[in-house]
C-alpha cells in the first residue's frame, strides 16, 4: 500500500509539471486549449484514483480466498491412496513366494498380475533378471532392472512406480527378500487412472493459484500492475483531453483570426476547419455571414457609384441643355435674317443641317444623361408577363440585320407583379444587345419557362451565338458608363438591372468569346 501511495504522489507531480510546462510554452491565445487539455484530464484520472485503491483491496481480499485449509494436503492424501490400493495388491502377491521358480502364469491370472519376475542383487546391482509375462499383457523391457543398485531399488520398493506402456498404465511393486528382488506389475484399471488424472490436474490449478497468490501479495506484483495500470490512463487520458481540446479551441481560434481578418475588411476570407455539430455550425454561420456581408458591402458599393453617376448625369444634362436652346434659337434666327439667295447656297444649307443633326444627337445623349439620372420608380401590378415579352420579340422579328429572333414560352404562366413599360424596356435592351452581338443568318432565342427555386417562380433567357464575352467583360458589364460598342451609351444594362431588382429578382450573365451570352432574368 504505501508503495503505491508513492507511485501516486509521483504521478501527481508529473500532471502538475506536465501543466506547468503546458501553461508556460503556449501563447496567450492558445491558453484556453491548455485549459480544457487540463479539466479533461483532471475529468478522468481524479476519480480513477480511488477506483484503483478500492480495486486494489478487492483483489487482495478475492486473493485469500485462493487457499483453502487442507485442500493441498486432502489431494496428496487422495494421490497416495490410488498408489497404495495398487501397491498393496502387488505387495500381497510377492509376499507369497521366495524364488522365480514358484511364479507361474495361473498364480499371475489368479490375483489380477500382468507380470512378474526376479533380479539377483547379492552384488549390490542387479542382474539376472527373469519374468513371466501373461500373454495378453503387452511385451514389458526386461532390462528395465538391469544395473541398478542397491539404493535405487530400496527407493523404488518404498512407493512403487507407475508407467505407461502401450496406451496402458501399468502399476509395479518391488519386494526384496535377503538378495533376491521379487517384482510384480498389474495393468491399473481405467477409472483408477481417470480419478487420478482429475486430482492430478486439480491439485496443479491448485498449486498455480497458490504461486498467483504468493506473486500478487507477498511480492506486492498487484501494485506493480495497478501503478503500470494508472500511469497507461494517465497518458491515455492525456492524449485523449489534447485531441478533444483541440477539436474545441482550434475552431475557436481560427473563428477569432477570421473575425480579424473581416474586420479589417477581408470579405472574402472564409474559416476552413474541420468541425463537427454545434462548433461546425457555428463555423458555417460565420462563413454565411461574411459572404451577406461582403455581398451587402457590394450592393452598398454599386448603390453609392449609382448614386454618384446619377448626380453627374444630372449636373451633365443641365449643363449640356443650357446653351443647346440659346444655340438653336440662333440657328433659326440666322436662317431667318439671311438672304434667300444666300440661304440656298448648297454649302450653307449642308453645315446648317449638320449643325442641327449635331444639336439633335446631343440632346439625345443629355436627355439619356436625364433618363439616368431620374430612374422612375416602379409601379407593380399583377400582369401577364407573356404579353409583354410576346410584344417585345415581334418588335424585333422583323429587324435590318438579319437576325432570327424566335421565342420559346411555356404556356399558361401565373400573373406576377410587373410594370409592364419598365419591364419591356429591359426585354427590349437584351434582344437589341443580342442582335447587335450575331451576325446575319444568326438566331437569338427567348426561353421563358416556370422556375422553382431561391423564392423564384420565372426564369428567363436571351441566347445569342454571338462573339460573346471575356471574364473582365462579364463583371463589368452592369457598372454605369461601361460600353464595348461605338456610340453606345453604357447605362442600358445598368438600368435593367436596377428595374429587375426593383421588381425583386436579379439578372445573370454566361458567356464565354466566339461561343455566344446568355442574359438570364429570375422573377
Amino acid at each position: 500500500m504505501p508503495v503505491l501511495i508513492k507511485w501516486l504522489a509521483f504521478i501527481l507531480l508529473f500532471v502538475l509539471a506536465f501543466a506547468v510546462l503546458l501553461w508556460f510554452r503556449t501563447r496567450k491565445s492558445s491558453r484556453f486549449q491548455s485549459r480544457l487539455t487540463l479539466i479533461f484530464f483532471l475529468f478522468v484520472i481524479i476519480p480513477l484514483f480511488p477506483l484503483t485503491l478500492i480495486l486494489g483491496q478487492l483483489l487482495l481480499k478475492s486473493t485469500e480466498t485462493f487457499v483453502l485449509p487442507g485442500v493441498e494436503e486432502t489431494l496428496t492424501l487422495s494421490l497416495d491412496i490410488f498408489r497404495r490400493q495398487l501397491d498393496e495388491r502387488g505387495r500381497h502377491f510377492l509376499q507369497t513366494i521366495d524364488s522365480f521358480s514358484q511364479i507361474t502364469p495361473a498364480m499371475l491370472r489368479q490375483s489380477g498380475i500382468s507380470y512378474a519376475g526376479t533380479a539377483d542383487i547379492r552384488q549390490g546391482v542387479s542382474r539376472d533378471i527373469r519374468m513371466i509375462l501373461l500373454p495378453e499383457s503387452p511385451s514389458v523391457d526386461r532390462s528395465r532392472f538391469l544395473g541398478m543398485t542397491t539404493q535405487d531399488l530400496l527407493t523404488k520398493a518404498e512407493s512403487g512406480d507407475l508407467f505407461l506402456l502401450n496406451n496402458q498404465y501399468f502399476f509395479e511393486s518391488v519386494v526384496i527378500k535377503d538378495s533376491t528382488l521379487l517384482f510384480a506389475g498389474i495393468q491399473a484399471p481405467d477409472e483408477i487412472i481417470q480419478a487420478k488424472n482429475r486430482i492430478s490436474q486439480t491439485l496443479q490449478r491448485y498449486t498455480t493459484l497458490l504461486y498467483l497468490r504468493e506473486k500478487m501479495v507477498e511480492e506486492k506484483t498487484i501494485w506493480l500492475l495497478l501503478i503500470i495500470f494508472l500511469l497507461f490512463i494517465a497518458v491515455l487520458s492525456m492524449l485523449l483531453a489534447r485531441k478533444v481540446s483541440l477539436e474545441i479551441s482550434n475552431p475557436i481560434l481560427q473563428l477569432s483570426s477570421g473575425m480579424k481578418r473581416v474586420g479589417a475588411g477581408d470579405l472574402t476570407h472564409r474559416v476552413e476547419v474541420a468541425a463537427k455539430d454545434e462548433i461546425a455550425y457555428l463555423v458555417d454561420s460565420f462563413n454565411q455571414m461574411t459572404e451577406e456581408l461582403r455581398v451587402s458591402h457590394e450592393n452598398l458599393q454599386r448603390a453609392e457609384r449609382a448614386a454618384a453617376w446619377r448626380d453627374i448625369a444630372r449636373q451633365i444634362s443641365h449643363e449640356i441643355k443650357n446653351p443647346l436652346t440659346p444655340i438653336e434659337f440662333a440657328i433659326y434666327r440666322l436662317e431667318s435674317s439671311l438672304p434667300a439667295e444666300v440661304v440656298k447656297l448648297i454649302d450653307l444649307r449642308e453645315s446648317m443641317t449638320v449643325i442641327k443633326e449635331e444639336i439633335a444627337s446631343i440632346r439625345r445623349i443629355a436627355d439619356t444623361f436625364s433618363q439616368f439620372a431620374r430612374l422612375p420608380h416602379s409601379e407593380l401590378k399583377k400582369q401577364d408577363i407573356g404579353e409583354w415579352i410576346r410584344s417585345s420579340v415581334e418588335l424585333f422579328k422583323n429587324n435590318d440585320s438579319g437576325v432570327n429572333v424566335q421565342l420559346k414560352i411555356t404556356p399558361n404562366l401565373p400573373q406576377i407583379l410587373l410594370d409592364g413599360q419598365q419591364f419591356r424596356s429591359v426585354i427590349n435592351n437584351l434582344i437589341k444587345n443580342a442582335i447587335e452581338a450575331s451576325q446575319s443568318g444568326e438566331t437569338v432565342l427567348v426561353n421563358v419557362q416556370p422556375y422553382s427555386a431561391d423564392h423564384y417562380s420565372l426564369r428567363i433567357d436571351v441566347i445569342d451565338h454571338g462573339c460573346g464575352m471575356d471574364e473582365q467583360t462579364q463583371k463589368s458589364i452592369f457598372e454605369p458608363y461601361f460600353t464595348t460598342k461605338t456610340g453606345g451609351s453604357g447605362i442600358g444594362l445598368f438600368l435593367a438591372r436596377q428595374i429587375i431588382k426593383d421588381h425583386g429578382g436579379i439578372i445573370e450573365v454566361t458567356s464565354a468569346v466566339r461561343q455566344g451570352s446568355t442574359l438570364t432574368i429570375y422573377l
